[in-house]
């Protein structure tokens, strides 16, 4: 299923001012709970803490895509954060992180885990879509930037 299809408005998180990148997917996966994509936000962000610590999911250009893998969920579940002023994700390129795709996703979704990621890392390549993400000011804004890039549209 393409990232746009994933991605549902209350899974959009705008304006996030967390200190750091582990308060950073706690608030994700605090939301993601609160609008009942996942059961328990507590253990998501175990998992994706975990992943962190094995590398950093920051992978350039302002983009971060934390990621998991967890018994807790059935189906992949796909948020987006934008964080204003920027969060240490120890990126690549040393820079802060200004918009975090979170992906979760049950222990057999490896194909589509891969899929979802190669697909994001086009918003690196895509000209105009970090931008435009960082400067969209409702989640209908996010969702269309994501329905008008073709890269992400198919899978």
């Amino acid at each position: 299923m393409p990232l746009n299809e994933l991605l549902r408005e209350d899974l959009v998180f705008l304006d996030m001012h967390p200190k750091d990148m582990p308060e950073c997917l706690e608030l994700m996966a605090q939301a993601t709970e609160a609008a009942g994509a996942i059961p328990d936000a507590r253990e998501a962000a175990e998992r994706l803490l975990d992943r962190e610590r094995t590398m950093s999911t920051g992978m350039g250009s302002g983009v971060a895509v934390p990621h998991a893998k967890t018994t807790s969920c059935r189906t992949t579940v796909v948020a987006l954060g934008v964080v204003p002023d920027g969060v240490d994700f120890k990126s690549i390129d040393g820079r802060p992180v200004h918009v975090v795709f979170m992906l979760l996703g049950p222990p057999d979704s490896t194909r589509q885990h891969v899929d979802l990621l190669a697909r994001i890392a086009y918003l690196v390549k895509a000209p105009g879509v970090l931008e435009a993400l960082r400067g969209a000011t409702d989640k209908n804004a996010v969702l269309e930037i994501l329905r008008s890039n073709r890269e992400l549209r198919h899978s």
